[in-house]
């Protein structure tokens, strides 16, 4: 199993003016990084945050998480989300900085970190593992960093983001409720982002979500989350999470009962799933999210 990272990027809707993350109704006044994987690739077409696989580079100095998160985001979009703009870059007018190799640099670490570049302020929200069932794991740690008001370096590269080529199709900044709204019948999701989204959708307003983040404790956002899938007789898909009743004990390859992947009462007790219904390409629709425990990883 790979060691990854994603990263969470919020901005506010008021420095995304005429970005996409504008259209529509929204009741939330932020808007998420998203980007779509190109086909035949790791998680091929589907809608996600940025971030990837940890590198050597990303193990020293400092958190590799927090390093593998940043330089994915920043190798992916385009965005240097560090607390201030590097010395190196004041004298450049253009942005051929985002070519690293135009800097002499041997990694994104010798360029940023190496010359007294700290990144934004990050908070831990979770820890999810590549069901067994797959031939690709990943052991993925899912960092959240809001742009803020303060943040000058971080809100002037608003606007120029771009996606890898080869790697991404396209990229796009969309307030949670919407994502979600667009998700019961267009926008597929994978589990994580779709749990990720659903808690977020729980704050209208970024400062309430960066206050509340700052109260997350890690130990707990480090729990792992290994979800089982399995398709009920209606056809719905069902993702189950520790501490759901039905969550089967792994040791036993335990086979899961249909009766138990339905749920006639959502507020019962015992209840962390979430049901959805599987898209031609880039994941899941209509994802619903049933959580009545407090196994797991630490609510926003």
């Amino acid at each position: 199993m790979r060691s990854a990272a994603s990263l969470i990027v919020t901005a506010p809707l008021a420095a995304l003016a005429g970005r996409t993350a504008a259209r529509g109704d929204t009741a939330c006044n932020y808007g998420v990084l998203m980007v779509r994987r190109v086909g035949g690739g790791s998680f091929g077409g589907a809608l996600v945050f940025p971030g990837g696989v940890q590198e050597e580079q990303d193990k020293s100095p400092g958190d590799p998480h927090v390093a593998c998160a940043i330089r994915e985001t920043y190798e992916e979009t385009g965005l240097l989300l560090l607390a201030a703009e590097p010395p190196a870059l004041r004298a450049r007018a253009d942005a051929s900085f985002r070519d690293l190799s135009t800097m002499h640099s041997t990694s994104f670490r010798d360029f940023c970190f190496n010359n007294g570049a700290s990144a934004l302020r990050t908070h831990m929200l979770a820890r999810w593992t590549t069901p067994r069932a797959q031939h690709k794991r990943f052991d993925t740690r899912f960092l959240m960093l809001n742009i803020g008001d303060d943040d000058k370096f971080a809100l002037s590269q608003l606007g120029q983001e771009h996606v890898q080529a080869g790697e991404l199709a396209e990229l796009d900044w969309i307030a949670p409720d919407q994502a979600l709204r667009d998700n019961r019948t267009t926008l597929a999701l994978l589990p994580p982002q779709a749990y990720m989204l659903h808690e977020l959708s729980q704050f209208r307003r970024w400062q309430d979500l960066a206050r509340r983040a700052e109260l997350l404790v890690r130990s707990a956002a480090d729990r792992p989350m290994e979800p089982v899938l399995s398709r009920r007789s209606d056809g719905r898909v069902v993702a189950l999470f520790p501490g759901d009743r039905a969550y089967p004990d792994m040791q036993e390859n335990e086979l899961l009962c249909d009766t138990d992947l339905f749920c006639r009462e959502p507020h019962a007790l015992g209840l962390h799933r979430m049901e959805m219904d599987p898209a031609p390409v880039g994941g899941f629709l209509a994802t619903n999210l049933i959580r009545t425990v407090a196994y797991g990883q630490p609510r926003l």
